[in-house]
């Protein structure tokens, strides 16, 4: 049985290794498979190298202490959002959650005091919803939030006329 041609010797593999390179690096150098060099590494009785680290942690504490959130130092640091997550997440500092609409700002579109009041006359969210200038849905949401009934009023003008002539 013929041996395999080697891509490259175990020296070629030392010289570059004890310039302090990794194995990524050594693999794009030889142009062979990351793998390959850690294999070949461990026969050879050499311990991995810990990866560079692309940012310091200062660096991370100082853009998160400015508000920048994962994406903005990512884009800054020059890694990817999910790198800086996990050295945040191990820094134990809490993520910044940022609207990606730089327009974006969550305000109240109405009050309480409006909802109640227009609910107390007896409007129902539709109603409610028209007069304040805002969608259906947040009307209601916001009527559960403060425990208020919903109105039900039939559209079907023939309906009410017909339940009122039953009750008199």
């Amino acid at each position: 049985m013929v041996g395999r041609r080697r891509l490259f010797t175990d020296q070629q593999l030392i010289a570059l290794y004890k310039k302090g390179m990794i194995d990524r690096e050594i693999a794009d150098e030889l142009g062979i498979h990351k793998s390959t060099v850690s294999k070949r590494r461990m026969r050879l009785g050499l311990k991995g190298h810990e990866p560079k680290l692309l940012f310091t942690d200062q660096q991370l504490i100082e853009l998160h202490e400015q508000g920048f959130n994962d994406r903005e130092i990512g884009e800054k640091l020059g890694v990817t959002p999910q790198a800086v997550g996990l050295r945040r997440n191990r820094l134990g500092l809490k993520p910044i959650r940022k609207h990606r609409n730089k327009a974006y700002k969550r305000k109240r579109l109405f009050t309480d005091q409006q909802l109640i009041e227009l609910h107390e006359q007896g409007f129902n969210d539709r109603e409610i919803a028209e007069k304040l200038g805002v969608g259906r849905r947040a009307v209601g949401y916001r009527r559960n939030r403060l425990g208020l009934k919903p109105i039900r009023k039939h559209r079907n003008k023939a309906y009410t006329r017909k339940a009122s002539s039953q009750n008199s």
